[in-house]
């Protein structure tokens, strides 16, 4: 049984949980899917309550939005359809290694989730308990737990530049 969930976090703010079904082969992701039931219906509503809250800790700094490297979020081509409407819309990516679980404070939350449905006595059967269990869980998910885990994002930062060889942000 497969369920996908996509949730946005930052410094004092998560989003709603939204389960996104795939017209692919399989039900697979597609970016016209990610376009058409996260990026169009949801994504601006929520990037202005982020904004909101992130100006009112920096207000100098534009937020970053980071995706993982699921293909249907098209980051490979200019071209596509979800590339575009974020062009359009003023989206800007946070450039990051897309299989870096650690650099995505999102990842680790998907994790905490995964962990809590595993130690339920009475495992999910079906999609509609499996939404549930998810969504019960993502909204179980602290403020302050997220909050520690972007407040840590400098220390991965650091990590994976020293890892490369890279030196360090002054």
């Amino acid at each position: 049984m497969s369920v996908s969930a996509w949730g946005a976090i930052g410094y004092g703010y998560k989003s709603p949980l939204i389960f996104v079904h795939g017209t692919g082969k399989k039900e697979a992701l597609k970016q016209v899917d990610y376009l058409s039931q996260v990026l169009k219906p949801h994504i601006r509503p929520i990037l202005e309550a982020f904004v909101a809250i992130t100006h009112l800790l920096r207000p100098c700094v534009e937020p970053l939005f980071m995706e993982d490297s699921n293909p249907a979020h098209g980051h490979k081509s200019q071209a596509n359809c979800c590339q575009r409407f974020r062009t359009l819309y003023g989206i800007i990516l946070m450039p990051h290694p897309g299989s870096s679980p650690d650099m995505n404070p999102i990842e680790k939350c998907w994790r905490r989730i995964k962990q809590a449905i595993h130690r339920r006595v009475h495992q999910p059967t079906t999609v509609e308990e499996m939404e549930a269990a998810v969504r019960e869980e993502w909204e179980a998910i602290p403020q302050d737990w997220i909050n520690q885990l972007v407040l840590g994002q400098e220390h991965w930062v650091n990590v994976l530049l020293k890892r490369h060889g890279w030196s360090t942000p002054n």
